[in-house]
């Protein structure tokens, strides 16, 4: 027997559309905040059964159930494989949870954090304090208010150096402003940003949707860097495998056995984390058989004059 319906008024649901054919939705309890930013449409609302979420232009960036899943995902592995990382770049970040996880690194010095939207900060500020847990006031942090690509253009002229850079942007999407930061022309101005030593991570978008994308982005990076690596994890409220890039020139992310997770743990991270451990770390970094076979097969690079774009 079939189960009785669900179904209510549409005004009641919250759907994200993946393709034109397929999608996936979440009973829309609350409303907490919904505006329109100079760049996107901001909203953040109750979702159930995933908890309070940020959504910009119809798509959930993170939510309360599984946010600490994607950002320490995000953030340790790169801090870890760095080993003592004490400046920082974050290069988008809103929610300011990848602020929150770079500064429970005991080595961290200063961290600047750059995002283009102003409106978003706001609305973290005020609606996701489990998000940012203080973050903000934190004297080691500098926020700016600027678009990616000018500040790491900026920053090359000051002599500027990090030890670690996390991007945590928008995806590449055709006809908006972020497919310009996934080009080797971006990588490599990032790239001349790194001190010695340095480590470069990015969010590479879905591996459950679309791996080519993933692949290119992946390839891309490996023209510049020694050493890449591919990882991903699920996140169940964006009902997606969510895929990352690991680069150095001078780190190799093969080092990084769950036995060297769980001492640096220990030894460079303040409080408990709630997800990355070395086991969790271990089936991160192990992709399943049919991406591994796309990335094995995909050559393409991406460049200004022949971006990526996610479908849509």
């Amino acid at each position: 027997m079939r189960r009785a319906s669900m179904a209510g008024p549409l005004w009641n649901w919250y759907v994200e559309w993946e393709f034109p054919w397929s999608g996936h939705l979440f009973h829309k309890k609350e409303v907490l905040c919904h505006c329109r930013s100079e760049y996107q449409d901001i909203e953040v609302a109750v979702l159930e059964p995933v908890g309070k979420a940020l959504i910009l232009d119809g798509k959930i960036q993170s939510a309360l159930l599984d946010e600490h899943v994607y950002h320490e995902a995000l953030v340790h592995p790169a801090m870890i494989l760095h080993g003592s990382p004490r400046r920082v770049l974050i290069l988008g970040g809103g929610e300011g949870a990848t602020a929150r996880e770079v500064l429970r690194f005991r080595t961290v010095e200063s961290v600047v954090m750059v995002d283009i939207d102003r409106d978003v900060i706001e609305a973290a500020k005020r609606y996701l304090p489990e998000w940012h847990r203080g973050s903000f006031e934190d004297p080691r942090l500098r926020l700016v208010i600027m678009d990616g690509l000018r500040y790491v253009e900026e920053a090359l002229g000051r002599g500027e150096k990090y030890d670690v850079i996390i991007a945590d942007l928008a995806d590449p999407t055709e006809g908006g402003p972020a497919y310009k930061l996934y080009v080797k022309e971006f990588y490599e101005k990032l790239k001349g940003l790194l001190a010695e030593g340095g480590v470069f991570v990015t969010q590479a978008t879905s591996l459950s949707y679309d791996v080519t994308t993933h692949a290119v982005i992946r390839n891309t990076i490996a023209s510049i860097f020694k050493y890449t690596a591919s990882y991903s994890v699920f996140i169940k409220s964006f009902d997606d495998e969510w895929s990352f890039v690991l680069a150095s020139d001078h780190k190799d992310p093969a080092a990084l056995t769950p036995e060297r997770v769980d001492e640096a743990v220990k030894e460079l991270v303040i409080g408990e984390n709630r997800f990355y451990d070395g086991e969790s770390h271990r089936r991160m970094f192990s992709l399943p058989r049919y991406a591994r076979d796309i990335l094995a097969r995909e050559k393409r690079i991406a460049t200004l004059d022949n971006p990526v774009y996610v479908p849509v």
